[in-house]
């Protein structure tokens, strides 16, 4: 193991057993039994992966994939397929939720244009096809910052996304707005280690209106995807980086 990667905070498996509160009497939406998850193979959405699968409620999780993941379950079907086409996978976009994990980064993607094909227009492709097959719910990541008028290029795109998914009027949409994710990365760069670092770091100081700037763990935000999709409030929430600690740490 690398320095970086021994550096890293370590997964806590017991976070994946927190409480969610099921909803109890007439519900706005049916219960979860059918889910699409897209994005399975990244940091958050492994995470939410091993939530869904934990979740007997749950029935079928079907899992959008440009590779196959090294896991089986009797409840998981795996779906290889070119995210670049997927209008010609829309039998597969049905159920009861979508759960979005679809991103990457400018430097990852190695150019704007890419990177702007897989943070905006994979995931509103996704959303519109989930709302042609009538899906109820879209719970998608987002980011702290987002503004679709951000002189910031990643902040501009995550905010065009997130108005772009308003308008699709889902019965229910979640947008989840990290902070700086905390978790094992597959590839980990000494900047990003470095940042990682200071962010842990300098969490406890930042107090007030910085709260919100505090790292988050992939466990959180896995977590508040979940418990978003059983926990169907208006039509549209929006969950910043501190209420999603605050309501993980409560249940936990």
């Amino acid at each position: 193991m690398s320095m970086f990667a021994a550096a890293l905070p370590q997964a806590q498996p017991q976070h994946l057993y927190c409480r969610i509160n099921l909803p109890h009497g007439p519900s706005m939406n049916p219960p979860l039994q059918r889910v699409v998850i897209a994005g399975a193979s990244g940091l958050t959405g492994g995470k939410l992966l091993s939530l869904l699968l934990q979740d007997t409620q749950i029935s079928e999780v079907h899992a959008l994939l440009r590779s196959p993941l090294a896991i089986e379950h009797p409840r998981l079907i795996q779906h290889i397929i070119d995210f670049s086409n997927l209008e010609q996978h829309r039998e597969l976009i049905r159920g009861d939720a979508v759960f979005c994990c679809l991103g990457t980064t400018i430097r990852q993607a190695g150019s704007q244009a890419h990177f702007k094909a897989v943070d905006y227009f994979y995931p509103l492709t996704l959303a519109m096809l989930a709302k042609l097959n009538g899906v109820p719910r879209f719970i998608a990541i987002s980011s702290l910052g987002a503004d679709a008028s951000s002189g910031n290029f990643y902040l501009q795109v995550k905010g065009q996304l997130e108005k772009a998914l308003m308008a699709l009027q889902f019965t229910q949409l979640t947008l989840l707005r990290p902070s700086l994710l905390l978790g094992e990365r597959k590839q980990l760069r000494p900047a990003e280690w470095l940042g990682i670092q200071v962010g842990k770091l300098a969490s406890p100081l930042m107090c007030g209106p910085l709260r919100r700037y505090r790292p988050i763990s992939v466990e959180s935000v896995a977590w508040n995807m979940l418990d978003a999709a059983h926990n169907a409030g208006a039509a549209i929430e929006i969950r910043e980086s501190e209420q999603q600690q605050q309501r993980f740490a409560a249940a936990c």
